[in-house]
């Protein structure tokens, strides 16, 4: 349940620092931006200095107040003008004492003084309700500051944590990339193991059988004049010559071959381009039985120098037995 903030004993608990944070917050919030609930607490603050000088606070609140409310140099001298008040001669009160608020006691108090007297006092008065005022809405203003800066250092440490996990992402797709191109080269390299040792032991071994395709950017997907690979029986290796436009200002590229159905067949990275003459061009070599009679698509990437990638080209082609 919501407290009752317009409760005076709520707001003595608060100026004796008797409250859980979240209240204290919410009063001072509230002083902030109502100058009526404002002018409240300061009446309360008066009613408990008045208390505190006559005497009746219990023993745990006044030492409250000598611990929370008097550890301000403001608030001190104003209990010292208050004990000052409680002192004013039998003669100078029209009522009897008892029945006199400190408000009594002052009105009663500055009657008596001379007209010069009257004024000092009421500029002292004014000065001393003025100082409590601004120490107020300075303390509510200093609240508001950290609560902002508290916000701003969650919201700073949640885009940081955010930063680390993407880049952990990104590290994760690396390294994943890297194990791919790995257990490829580990394949090519068997494949050229086997072909070295299917020849017979007593003779040299013979050159494996490439076949070679040139892929020019440009054409489309249902394009008539698609390019097609033609494999012999005995063909062990594919050489793939990607053209690219001679100014392309990319220094690394990445391959990706996909079936035309999206499976994919191979991928390679940190491929280097080569140039003869005006003509520059990516090689790509996979072993022939990574290719079936099917139609495919080659998607070329290129890698910037800060690591970003975009891509290049699309090129298609299709493979027959021979």
């Amino acid at each position: 349940m919501a407290a009752d903030l317009n409760n005076e004993k709520l707001i003595a608990r608060y100026l004796l620092g008797d409250l859980p944070e979240e209240d204290q917050v919410a009063i001072e919030d509230r002083a902030f931006s109502d100058k009526e609930y404002l002018a409240l607490v300061t009446a309360v603050e008066n009613d408990l200095i008045d208390e505190y000088v006559r005497q009746e606070l219990s023993a745990t609140e006044r030492q409250q107040f000598e611990t929370r409310f008097l550890a301000s140099t403001e608030r001190r001298q104003r209990v010292e003008f208050a004990k000052a008040l409680a002192r004013v001669p039998e003669q100078a009160v029209v009522t009897e004492r008892a029945q006199w608020s400190w408000r009594d006691a002052l009105y009663a108090f500055i009657s008596g003084l001379n007209p010069a007297a009257k004024l000092a006092a009421a500029a002292v008065m004014l000065l001393l309700l003025v100082g409590g005022a601004w120490l107020l809405t300075a303390t509510l203003r200093l609240r508001s500051q950290l609560t902002q800066l508290q916000a701003q250092s969650e919201e700073l440490q949640k885009e940081l944590q955010q930063q680390v996990e993407a880049e952990r992402r990104r590290n994760e797709q690396l390294n994943a990339g890297l194990r791919q191109e790995k257990q490829q080269r580990e394949q090519t390299e068997e494949s050229l193991r086997q072909l070295s040792e299917t020849g017979d032991a007593t003779t040299p071994p013979s050159r494996p059988v490439i076949a070679s395709l040139t892929l020019l950017p440009g054409l489309s997907r249902g394009g008539g004049d698609k390019s097609s690979l033609i494999l012999a029986n005995d063909t062990r290796l594919v050489r793939l010559q990607i053209g690219i436009d001679p100014d392309e200002p990319y220094k690394t590229f990445a391959v990706e071959l996909r079936t035309a159905a999206g499976r994919q067949v191979w991928t390679r990275e940190n491929l280097s381009a080569r140039t003869r003459g005006r003509a520059r061009a990516v090689s790509l070599t996979l072993p022939a039985s990574a290719l079936k009679p099917a139609d495919y698509e080659l998607r070329l990437n290129g890698r910037t120098e800060q690591g970003e990638s975009e891509d290049v080209g699309f090129y298609y082609f299709d493979v027959k037995k021979q």
